[in-house]
């Protein structure tokens, strides 16, 4: 099955009148089933308190370092996400089979092989891919400021063969 993209911009208003973007645990929160999928960071800069055991510098530090990806239980991504206070960028998997945690040369092939891919992309919107249509048209009944996303390979499909 094909992913469905959207794009999320709204906001949260904080005092003094600024904005603040999604977070990643907003977008948790909507997902049904996180225990049946195997979960991984692969790029995060953001600022919060995760605990003394866990500095974000050093959290981060292992994602960068990490070979397919921070392997992260579903429990630890829910409760971690909740401790973010801003995120700039993130990129976490989720797939259904373990074996296809990686780091993707591109951003097609990830959302292809993804069951669910969610980024921030600096600390503006955020972008969800997932092959679960009905997970992404909950994200829009959810949010006001969406777009559905055309993914590159429907403007390849629409294009006639030479």
């Amino acid at each position: 099955m094909r992913s469905k993209g959207i794009r999320i911009s709204d906001g949260k208003p904080l005092i003094g009148g600024e904005m603040l973007a999604v977070s990643p645990i907003d977008i948790l929160e909507l997902i049904e089933g996180g225990d049946d999928l195997n979960w991984a960071l692969l790029e995060l800069d953001a600022s919060g308190d995760l605990g003394q055991d866990k500095p974000i510098p050093l959290f981060e530090s292992k994602i960068r370092e990490s070979e397919k990806g921070l392997l992260i239980s579903w429990e630890e991504l829910y409760s971690t996400s909740k401790k973010f206070s801003q995120v700039i960028w993130i990129t976490i998997i989720g797939c259904k089979e373990q074996a296809s945690i990686k780091r993707y040369k591109t951003d097609l092939e990830m959302y292809e092989s993804c069951d669910i891919v969610i980024q921030i992309i600096d600390g503006g919107c955020c972008e969800v891919f997932s092959k679960d249509h009905y997970f992404i048209d909950r994200l829009e009944e959810n949010f006001k400021k969406t777009e559905i996303l055309s993914p590159d390979w429907m403007e390849k499909e629409k294009k006639p063969k030479a």
